[in-house]
């Protein structure tokens, strides 16, 4: 079992403790240091989207589909499915000519209660992809 990392407290009192595994390496990337399991596959999904969208600043590519604040925002970060995260997406793929039927992800109801309320009034059968 990987070793707590972090513990958060309120009042004196551990609220919550997280494991964890890390490594530290070097600018060859030689390993300096690790702590825990750090052989175990990992799926960081979420905690990387801000990596992962660096490309999209440093290729010029952001700059060249001229992307507004809440674009790069959304291309960094997860949404829950409201209105305004769906308009915004659905304009991103607009400017490079797309539609939501190029995306590879799978749909799912939105998360954001309000958001699950509006899309089953709509009456359409699935959420928008």
């Amino acid at each position: 079992m990987n070793p707590a990392l972090v513990e958060a407290t309120r009042g004196g009192i551990v609220e919550s403790m997280h494991r964890g595994a890390l490594a530290i390496v070097d600018a060859r990337g030689a390993t300096v240091h690790t702590l825990g399991d750090t052989t175990r596959p990992v799926f960081a999904r979420s905690a990387v989207k801000v990596l992962q969208a660096l490309p999209l600043v440093a290729s010029g590519a952001a700059d060249a589909m001229a992307l507004s604040d809440e674009e790069l925002a959304l291309a960094c970060a997860s949404h829950n499915g409201q209105a305004q995260h769906v308009a915004t997406a659905a304009g991103m793929l607009a400017k490079v000519g797309l539609d939501d039927t190029a995306l590879e992800c799978g749909a799912h109801w939105p998360q954001h209660e309000v958001a699950q309320r509006e899309l089953a009034a709509s009456g359409r059968l699935q959420p928008p992809r």
